[in-house]
């Protein structure tokens, strides 16, 4: 992601394998829908048909790169943007961590392959900058007035539903409200799957949460 000085290098939210494990609880059980649905919002909102044709083509595409190239921001496939291969790859790695953690809670299996398959999405890219990258997305879309008007709001809440209701009802932040609330959920989620599948700690093979 190219250096920007609105972004500013967030807190980071888990710091545990048990803050983890609870989160994960929390979004799996409440909020998967939320995430995935947020996808789709943000594809719907984005209008750009040349990234859904590659998240069409995005298996084919693992079959020609290695993962790591296609999140790079680097390569060129023709009639795309390099922008666009790499923002595809972020969205396709979000939808299979959902779906492969998803999945493993609810069956979990020492011997299922879908945990070699999360652990190479999570050496491709880092934490921080699959965050960072998702960020530079929505802010491509909302805009960094709204980014930075967001961020003053939020500083000073507490976080309750007063709170929440304040926000939802102010007139400038309310047409990507949805928005942000979902990249906090991703960014929550992202942190929580990062922190409990690399704890060297873990044989995460047996465990479930």
């Amino acid at each position: 992601m190219k250096n920007n000085k609105n972004f500013k290098k967030e807190k980071i939210l888990v710091k545990s394998v048990e803050q983890a494990k609870t989160a994960l609880h929390m979004l799996l059980q409440n909020s998967k829908k939320n995430l995935e649905n947020g996808i789709s919002e943000l594809l719907d909102k984005l209008k750009n048909p040349i990234l859904d044709l590659l998240l069409d083509r995005y298996p084919d595409l693992l079959q020609e790169y290695d993962l790591e190239e296609l999140l790079s921001g680097d390569l060129e496939i023709i009639d795309s943007e390099t922008q666009d291969v790499k923002t595809a790859g972020l969205l396709s790695c979000l939808q299979l961590l959902i779906h492969f953690c998803y999945e493993l809670k609810e069956n979990p299996n020492p011997n299922d392959k879908r945990f070699d398959s999360l652990r190479y999405i999570l050496k491709s890219i880092t934490c921080s900058e699959f965050v960072h990258e998702l960020l530079y997305v929505v802010i491509s879309l909302v805009g960094t007035d709204y980014y930075q008007k967001f961020q003053q709001r939020i500083q000073n809440l507490n976080f309750d539903s007063e709170s929440a209701i304040e926000l939802e009802s102010d007139p400038e932040l309310h047409e990507h409200i949805d928005l942000m609330t979902w990249f906090a959920l991703v960014r929550l989620f992202l942190e929580s799957v990062y922190t409990y599948f690399n704890s060297p700690d873990k044989n995460f093979k047996n465990t479930t949460w």
